[in-house]
């Protein structure tokens, strides 16, 4: 009850965005909606520990792939160390025993044993590497760090949020249209748009991305998705926009 309470209430606001436009009962040139980040993804830890190092602020802007945070991982690194001595030691025990087969000297079952050895030394090597890197916060996405909340120092709990980040290189522009515009609307169709707050920022088109396929019974509106180029970041999002679409007809 609560999911449908929140979507009629989003309905009903939608509703009255374009109440106050002029021409409404017919559709109008103009419509209204709302801008929000391509992406917005909140980072947690994959393991419990305590965090070493933070590379990062609130407000910086990093690159896919950038180290966000370094927990604590002496020991994961030591074992990966440890690890890596005796493979190499396993490995030149089956190179010798493999040599030695190749002359009729030693038997396939002996070099069969190293092999299985070494293959499961290797096996071990990998996973004590990948404790080491889940301990390394790398940034999933390109974008801006909004929020960081945590410090060198203070412990993290295993899934627990230590950023989040927001991808606005891409706007989504979220619309709720009237019915009538189903048969106005194309795929991959590119319209004006304009932002109140922004008045500065002309000459910018969205391109159509989703439309729903359902309308919603009660108030006669569908969601519509335009995308907007916004790679020097000009326009915030939350702020309105506004979408010139062709009028039923056209």
């Amino acid at each position: 009850m609560m999911e449908m309470s929140s979507k009629a209430k989003c309905m009903m606001t939608a509703i009255a965005g374009l109440a106050i436009l002029p021409g409404f009962g017919a559709p109008p040139e103009w419509v209204e909606g709302t801008t929000h980040a391509m992406e917005r993804i909140t980072i947690s830890s994959p393991v419990e520990e305590i965090v070493g190092e933070v590379m990062v602020k609130e407000g910086d802007v990093v690159e896919k792939g950038a180290v966000l945070a370094q927990l604590l991982s002496n020991q994961e690194v030591l074992e990966a160390k440890r690890l890596d001595q005796l493979v190499a030691k396993a490995q030149f025990s089956y190179d010798a025993t493999l040599s030695l087969f190749e002359k009729k000297i030693e038997s396939k079952e002996t070099l069969l044993e190293k092999k299985a050895e070494l293959d499961s030394l290797k096996i071990e090597r990998e996973i004590a590497q990948a404790k080491v890197d889940e301990r390394r916060i790398l940034a999933p996405i390109s974008g801006t760090v909004v929020y960081r909340l945590k410090d060198p120092g203070e412990s993290i709990g295993r899934v627990e949020p230590i950023f989040e980040m927001i991808d606005v290189s891409r706007l989504k522009l979220m619309f709720f249209l009237s019915s009538e515009y189903l048969n106005v609307l194309q795929d991959g169709m590119e319209c004006e748009v304009e932002f109140p707050e922004a008045a500065d920022r002309t000459g910018l088109v969205a391109k159509l991305t989703f439309v729903d396929p359902q309308v919603d019974a009660r108030s006669g509106l569908f969601r519509v998705r335009f995308q907007l180029d916004n790679s020097e970041a000009k326009i915030k999002p939350g702020i309105r926009v506004r979408l010139k679409l062709p009028k039923a007809g056209e």
